[in-house]
Parts: structure tokens; C-alpha cells; sequence
């Protein structure tokens, strides 16, 4: 598809000049950014779709949470509502969003929030007492002044191989890069060679106030959407049913184990309604086995949760994941110190 990329390269242009502008804005302090007097971690990306925000987000939850007070500010992208809404285990999906939602039912002692202007949204929180805020997806808003900056970009897909909206997948030049304080290459393979690290960091060549780490992802034990039964995935026969941005990682770990009979694809953070519940059960009662099941995605599960009813006899399951740090790295201690060193009292 060059010819398109070329045909759009006009408006890249276009949309490349609003955004330089802005930066400069920015830069020059024509436009401000608020600092806070508490830790702030921005966590976002430069491209769209994708990147894994949302699994490092919980993975700071983890390793802070067990210490310190945390709390997670999220634009709830795709939620049917606006303002500011505090998420508890019991929220709606389509009230708070997927994502969000599935992190409050999985970190019940962090506050998690989601409000579409963050200045108001961290002016809530830190009323309530945020303790470690954590901002996702946020690199792009500058009206706040993260006290660290985390970039990912996935291995795949690197921001320095891309190029603007709308001819490439980049919201903003890779060379605000510049403004990160972590650099994170995202789904890098297991085990990531020592040529293959030598390699990643001469592409993305980070600058000397610059860490470069690379994380990967390990899909953990299967879970039922509905209860708390123990299902084993090796020799079923698979529906396989996802709305996230890339769904070949979990293909290619199903494949290992079990067949996917099929897999309906639906766009990321998809919003299901009737039609699509009536379509899975009837993809469902058309596989002729006994050893069968669906396998959604954790931010799938949340949502089909909503249709526990429409779904009476059918086995589903989801897949939780986990990222995990390759190679020699301190990337905890980075965290940890910039909590400690600032004298943050939680």
C-alpha cells in the first residue's frame, strides 16, 4: 500500500506541522505544564494501537503496591460517559471502560480513576490521597508534567521504523522521543539474543539521561469468565474470541497447546452487544466436540461478564498476562528511587 502512504504523505505533513507547534508551545512555556508535589509515572507510546500500556501499568502496581499508597488515572477510552468516575470492581465496563475496570478488579487497594481531562482527574485524586500516581497512556498530555516520563514501543513495531498520522501510525515525530525518561521496547522475544539487544540499542539510541529496557509477555493459567472452575487448555478444541489491537501473541501461544477451531476478531476495545452474543453462541454450539471452549482476553472477559445469563452452559475462559524484564536490568530500582530520592511520604 505505498501508493497510499505516499497519497496521505501531504496530510502527514499537515498534521506533523500542528503538532511540532504545540510541542514548541510547550517547550517555550507559551503553554504550561503542571508539576505535583506527589510521584507522578506517565506511561504512554508514540504510536497508536496497541503497545502494552496496560499490563506495565499493573506491573508498577505490583511492585509498588505492596509498599506504597498507588493510584491509576486512565481516560477510560471507549467509555460510554464522561467527567471523572472513580472505578471500583463493581463498575460497568461500558460506564468506565474495559481496561480500567480490569485493573480495579485486580488491584482492589489502588484507587483507579478515569476522567478525560487529567488536570481535573489528578486534582480529584490527590484530594482523596494518591499516594503513587500512575497516568496511562499520558505521554501525549503535556498540560501535565510527569515527574517520569515511560515510552514503549513494541518490538515489532518500532516508533523509529514509523511515521506520521495518517500516512504512518505515529501521533507525534519520534524525536520526542527525547522526552521520555525510560524507553521500553515491549514484546520482545524470549529469550532476547545479546546481538538482538546490541542491535535495538543502536536503532533507538538513547540519550545519555536515557534507560533502555525490554519486557516480554508471559501468559499466565486459564481462567473462567464466570466461575472459579479450573480448566486445563491442552487438547481443546478453540473459539477463539478477541477485541484487542494484535491478537498473534495469543494465537501463536494457543497454537502450541490447542487447535482454535475459529477466531472471531473484533476491533480493539470493542463494545459487545446482543448480536455479537447471539453470533459467539451460535459459532459455540457449532463446534462437535466435547473437549471445547472459548478463550477471550482479560479486557474481553470484563465486558462479556455483562452477558453471564446468554452464555448458561458454555465454558469460557480467559487468558491473564503478565510482563516480565529481560536480561540484567535495575528497571525496580529506577522505580524505586524515584519514589525514595524525592521524599515521598505514603
Amino acid at each position: 500500500m505505498i501508493w497510499l502512504k505516499l497519497l496521505l504523505l501531504p496530510f502527514s505533513m499537515i498534521y506533523g506541522l500542528i503538532v511540532f507547534f504545540r510541542n514548541m508551545a510547550f517547550d517555550s512555556g507559551l503553554l504550561k505544564s503542571k508539576s505535583y508535589d506527589f510521584p507522578v509515572i506517565a506511561i504512554g507510546n508514540l504510536c497508536v494501537g496497541g503497545s502494552g500500556k496496560t499490563p506495565h501499568v499493573e506491573y508498577l502496581l505490583r511492585l509498588l503496591g505492596q509498599e506504597k499508597k498507588t493510584s491509576v488515572l486512565s481516560r477510560g477510552y471507549g467509555r460510554k460517559s464522561k467527567g471523572f468516575i472513580n472505578v471500583k470492581p463493581s463498575s460497568n465496563a461500558k460506564i468506565v471502560g474495559d481496561e480500567p475496570l480490569q485493573i480495579a478488579r485486580k488491584f482492589p487497594d489502588s484507587k483507579v480513576a478515569v476522567c478525560e481531562n487529567r488536570i481535573d482527574g489528578i486534582s480529584k485524586l490527590s484530594a482523596e490521597d494518591a499516594g503513587v500516581l500512575i497516568l496511562d497512556d499520558a505521554f501525549q498530555h503535556r498540560y501535565v508534567k510527569a515527574g517520569l516520563n515511560i515510552l514503549l514501543t513494541k518490538y515489532e513495531n518500532l516508533y523509529i521504523d514509523n511515521y506520521l498520522l495518517p500516512s504512518g501510525n505515529l501521533r507525534e515525530s519520534k524525536s520526542q522521543s527525547k522526552r521520555a525518561d525510560i524507553i521500553i521496547i515491549t514484546n520482545s522475544p524470549k529469550p532476547l539474543l545479546p546481538l538482538d539487544e546490541y542491535r535495538l540499542n543502536e536503532q533507538i539510541f538513547p540519550k545519555s539521561n536515557q534507560k533502555l529496557f525490554f519486557s516480554s509477555v508471559y501468559y499466565l493459567g486459564l481462567k473462567s469468565v464466570f466461575s472459579d472452575e479450573k480448566i486445563e487448555l491442552k487438547g481443546k478444541n478453540v473459539l477463539l474470541l478477541t477485541g484487542i489491537a494484535n491478537s498473534a501473541n495469543i494465537i501463536d501461544y494457543i497454537s502450541d497447546k490447542s487447535k482454535i477451531i475459529k477466531h472471531l476478531e473484533y476491533p480493539d476495545h470493542h463494545t459487545y452487544r446482543v448480536k455479537d452474543i447471539k453470533n459467539i453462541i451460535r459459532e459455540w454450539n457449532s463446534i462437535e466436540s466435547t473437549e471445547k471452549l472459548i478463550l477471550t482476553t482479560e479486557k474481553d472477559a470484563v465486558k462479556l461478564q455483562l452477558f453471564e445469563s446468554k452464555f448458561e452452559g458454555v465454558k469460557m475462559c480467559y487468558l491473564p498476562i503478565e510482563i516480565k524484564f529481560q536480561g540484567k536490568n535495575n528497571f525496580n530500582d529506577l522505580i524505586l528511587n524515584y519514589v525514595e530520592e524525592n521524599n515521598f511520604d505514603n
